[in-house]
């Protein structure tokens, strides 16, 4: 036996437990009396709970043994398929005496389809009652089927049987759910969970309960019962809504007897399912090894942990398994490969500003409609999705304003309350892209009812990446589905689906792009042919009147290409 469960065992019950492997079943037999005796005086002896797979031929594969209070289960090479059981049984013990299946159990049955499980209740160094459990089709859904018997007459074949029908009635029927039913999630906060119940939902998670405690810390009362809520509403995770340190994560997995997420947790989550491109991967990397390193020991050791589920996509997965200096190793990693990658941004951001195309992009609350948007303006294939955090990678597209000209507009990813200063961090390289430009879309969901805490979200997110006093403009998209629309100055209504107010806005941009620009006179000489041919490129409305010894420019520009203008002639004397 290895592995951190194995600290504190003494050598004597570390044989013991590998010495289970050497237990053999008769042939139809779920459990022979001797493994159940071995697994009781292991568990007796060390007050923990103890753990093996059977296979089908009555073979022990693994054993191990848990925490205190649980034991965690290795990940299923042996399964076979969707369509059937893995031809594997999970018989583990209870300390205590309680020999009921937890939720967790139950969710390990469903995720690793095991043949069964089953619980002994473990007392005083005897053996009580054994509860099993195998899936069985219910309403075109798979649920448990359960079985009770004290541990010393078990009626062996008809368990057996249970297992064998079981398998049959998955493979015959395909009604049953062939993709895996949303993870049902308890959610725990101190006031409006809206936007944590939006986030769980584009998580792929079912949310069954909701506890929210006003004014004050969540208390040991108040935790139990949510505790009992939990287990009523056959909960599978617990989702804090906020940051939850290591110690204070595992006392509440200890409570719920479920894996426990917190904000930040599930934002990656999210994050790791979204991003595409290599770039939006590395980034998300980087933030799931800041969150680790803060969160070493922090990952509870729940059953259901190993077979899937919300907080476990990504790089991140197994950030627990590694120790702090290989991840402050990969870190270094990322920054290094996602400095580069921003080098080459900014050369890309040189070429275009030599050009004087001006850039416009994208802000706001996350699913505000910024993709539907930028689809509108230029006539891009965006992803787009009404779930949060759609978007993760930068898009940057031409659209052409009503003067003719051309301008930029970058989509960028959306923010939200309280996001994470690690994410932030790590998408810095591409939230720059909002600094450096020379107008923002400030996109707003005209119907959202918290439109003024999504405003503040915002604004504070742009001081955060140094964006706060770039121009900007008030669009207050999806005005199709508001009932009022909100009264702003400067700002303009939209809406992106049906192309409603979008030509008042490129009206709108162009004036604002005007404003920036600079009205400039410029004495050329006439060997300076190569300066006057970059005022013809880069600036608007130029006019020159020839002079004897040199040529008199005026011309509009923006206060980029005014500066290239102006250091070429500077070049010349």
């Amino acid at each position: 036996m290895t592995g951190p469960e194995a600290k504190g065992i003494k050598k004597a019950v570390q044989q013991q437990i590998d010495n289970l492997k050497n237990i053999s079943l008769e042939p139809g037999e779920f459990i022979s009396q001797p493994l159940i005796q071995a697994l009781a005086d292991i568990t007796a002896a060390t007050q923990r709970e103890v753990c093996v797979y059977i296979t089908r031929n009555g073979k022990i594969i693994w054993s191990a043994i848990g925490e205190r209070d649980r034991v965690t289960l290795e990940g299923m090479s042996l399964r076979r398929s969707q369509q059937r059981l893995s031809g594997i049984r999970c018989i583990h013990t209870h300390p205590g005496g309680n020999h009921s299946l937890s939720s967790a159990d139950l969710q390990s049955l469903k995720n690793l389809r095991l043949d069964a499980i089953a619980a002994i209740g473990v007392k005083e160094g005897r053996a009580g009652y054994i509860s099993m459990a195998v899936l069985d089709l219910y309403d075109n859904q798979l649920k448990p089927k359960f079985m009770h018997s004290p541990s010393w007459n078990i009626p062996q074949s008809e368990w057996m049987q249970a297992i064998l029908d079981a398998d049959k009635i998955i493979v015959k029927n395909t009604a049953y759910e062939t993709a895996p039913a949303k993870e049902r999630v308890m959610l725990l906060g101190h006031g409006d969970l809206a936007e944590l119940r939006a986030l769980t939902h584009t998580a792929g998670g079912e949310v069954c309960a909701e506890i929210i405690q006003k004014g004050r810390p969540l208390g040991e009362g108040k935790l139990k019962d949510a505790a009992l809520s939990a287990q009523a509403n056959e909960a599978q995770l617990i989702i804090y809504d906020g940051e939850l340190s290591p110690s204070r994560k595992y006392e509440l997995e200890k409570i719920f007897c479920l894996p426990v997420l917190d904000r930040t947790a599930l934002i990656l989550d999210i994050f790791a399912m979204r991003a595409r491109s290599g770039e939006g991967q590395l980034q998300v990397e980087l933030a799931q090894c800041k969150y680790a390193l803060s969160h070493l020991t922090g990952q509870g050791s729940e059953l259901s942990r190993q077979g899937g589920g919300i907080g476990t996509r990504g790089p991140g997965e197994k950030k627990l398994e590694t120790d702090r200096r290989h991840l402050k190793r990969r870190e270094a990693e990322l920054e290094k490969q996602l400095e580069q990658l921003s080098l080459q941004r900014s050369l890309m951001r040189k070429k275009r500003k030599r050009s004087g195309t001006p850039l416009i992009t994208l802000i706001g609350y996350t699913n505000a409609g910024k993709s539907t948007l930028l689809n509108a303006l230029t006539g891009a294939d965006a992803f787009c999705e009404d779930k949060l955090f759609a978007t993760l990678d930068p898009l940057t597209r031409a659209c052409r304003l009503p003067d003719g000209s051309q301008a930029l507009i970058t989509d960028t990813v959306g923010f939200i309350r309280r996001l994470p200063h690690l994410l932030i961090e790590a998408f810095k390289s591409t939230l720059e892209e909002a600094s450096q430009s020379e107008l923002l879309l400030h996109v707003l969901d005209a119907s959202d009812p918290e439109l003024e805490a999504h405003i503040e979200a915002c604004e504070r997110v742009l001081e955060e990446i140094g964006a706060a006093e770039i121009p900007r403009i008030m669009v207050f998209n999806k005005a199709d589905r508001a009932s009022k629309l909100p009264l702003y100055k400067d700002s303009v209504c939209i809406s992106a689906l049906t192309g409603e107010g979008l030509e008042l806005l490129k009206t709108e941009m162009l004036k604002r792009l005007n404003a920036c620009m600079d009205c400039l006179t410029l004495d050329v000489p006439y060997s300076s042919v190569d300066v006057l041919s970059l005022i013809h490129s880069l600036a608007k409305d130029s006019s020159i009147n020839y002079l004897p010894e040199y040529a008199r420019v005026e011309f509009t520009s923006s206060r980029e290409s005014a500066r290239i203008i102006c250091a070429a002639l500077n070049k010349h004397g």
